[in-house]
């Protein structure tokens, strides 16, 4: 069943009756994703009974890890603390370490004090690892077997678990929890019953550690095809698992965060985000990109005098200009996606930087000329024709060589090559566009004898 006016209309109603069985059966057959976007659109005494219901039917948790991370952190401050305190008990580990994660310091401190003491060191240790890391984002629960087992007894264990967790593979362990191998669910199925899951097993086991970055797994994953990945610690132990679903997820949020970078904005800039806080975010980028236009503003005001001889050159001058941001904002997408993805390991940054000059060079010459074909028969100025053509090509050449350079450069530095290459390339290439425009314009009426 799908979210709708009517059904959100209903469910309002029902909450009265606080867990009712018709409420009960409306929210069994909605999605998580569907019950995140309930609690988003009902008021706060009916987020808390709906919430209550979710408890009881064992999908609170699935529920709140689908909503934004603002609306979340106002929704779980709010919450009572004996709620609260249910929400974390009753939640897998590491969604309830991400929901902690999500309180203040001090409440926080406060509240892992009243948890077991067990949980709460749990926790803890999930807590401890850094933010966006493997550890982070685990799932703690997983389904592994002793080496020395047969494949009969295998098959055994496999069906008495497959109701409780999602086994993607069968991971091979010894008597301390040390990985030792993996194997398929279609290898055990064909397997001799009494052959040993040692003699089944793959020994090179491709893992990661608690500490290795969100971005790093997701690579692993996407280049491996694989649908999950173990998480270790440095002598082997199995902690966790990574599954392709939380791979999804950390590329959503990469995209998220190139495209609000290229931008000029903050993750966290979103449509529910107070507007005080938005202000906040975007006032920087505002100021720099006040002071970079008055910069390029500043280059065309050396050329006053050729604009007053020639004043078609002031209709025309953000052609070039708009022309070189675009090939240079093509360029450093293809590149930054190319850093991205691992795409430079199969080409040299030298080869790259030549591939994209030479994109950007013919297109700069077939959109030139055409540029100037047009300007010729609209304005009958062969020396404007001839000066736009020229600025043209130059400019693409330039704008390709920054596309490729920023985004090369701040990796090297070890900065996101997303984060302020866009603005920085856009000011470049506009510099560079009103100059080498409006500087061909002044040396062409030279030569022609009108300056």
């Amino acid at each position: 069943m799908r979210l709708n006016p009517t059904n959100i209309s209903i469910i309002k109603r029902l909450l009265q009756g606080r867990n009712s069985k018709p409420l009960r059966g409306i929210l069994h057959r909605l999605n998580s994703v569907d019950m995140a976007s309930l609690l988003g659109s009902v008021g706060q005494r009916e987020k808390r009974l709906l919430l209550e219901v979710l408890l009881s039917m064992g999908k609170a948790a699935g529920a709140l890890i689908e909503m934004p991370e603002e609306p979340l952190v106002l929704l779980l401050t709010k919450l009572d603390p004996p709620l609260l305190k249910r929400l974390i008990t009753e939640s897998p580990e590491e969604q309830a370490a991400y929901f902690v994660s999500l309180l203040e310091l001090e409440p926080r401190t406060h509240f892992l004090e009243q948890l077991d003491e067990g949980l709460r060191n749990r926790l803890l240790q999930i807590l401890n690892y850094p933010e966006n890391s493997a550890g982070r984002i685990m799932h703690t629960q997983f389904f592994a077997l002793p080496r020395t087992l047969t494949a009969n007894e295998a098959i055994d264990r496999l069906r008495a678990h497959a109701q409780e967790m999602s086994i993607h593979y069968i991971y091979c362990v010894d008597s301390e929890c040390r990985l030792c191998g993996v194997l398929s669910l279609r290898t055990l199925a064909i397997a001799p019953a009494t052959k040993p899951l040692e003699e089944l097993m793959k020994e090179d086991v491709i893992s990661v550690s608690a500490d290795t970055p969100e971005e790093d797994v997701a690579k692993l994953v996407s280049h491996y095809d694989f649908i999950a990945l173990p998480v270790t610690d440095d002598q082997r132990h199995l902690l966790g698992i990574i599954t392709v679903d939380d791979v999804v997820d950390i590329v959503q949020e990469q995209v998220t965060a190139d495209l609000y970078a290229r931008a000029g904005l903050s993750e966290d800039d979103r449509i529910f985000t107070r507007a005080s806080k938005s202000f906040r975010n975007r006032l920087p980028w505002m100021v720099l990109n006040l002071f970079l236009s008055g910069l390029a503003s500043s280059v065309v005001s050396l050329f006053e005098n050729t604009m007053s001889q020639l004043i078609i050159l002031a209709s025309l001058k953000n052609i070039v200009a708009g022309i070189g941001g675009n090939t240079a904002i093509q360029t450093l997408t293809v590149v930054t996606r190319g850093l991205a993805t691992g795409d430079f390991n199969f080409i040299t940054e030298r080869k790259a930087l030549l591939k994209e000059v030479s994109v950007g060079v013919g297109l700069g010459l077939l959109t030139g000329v055409f540029a100037a074909i047009l300007v010729y028969l609209w304005k009958g100025s062969i020396l404007v024709a001839g000066v736009i053509c020229v600025s043209m090509v130059l400019n693409s050449l330039v704008a390709s060589l920054v596309g490729v350079v920023i985004p090369l450069l701040l990796n090297r530095l070890k900065w996101d090559p997303a984060v302020g290459s866009g603005v920085l390339a856009t000011v470049v290439t506009d510099i560079f566009g009103f100059f080498s425009f409006l500087g061909i314009a002044s040396l062409g009426l030279k030569f022609v004898g009108y300056m």
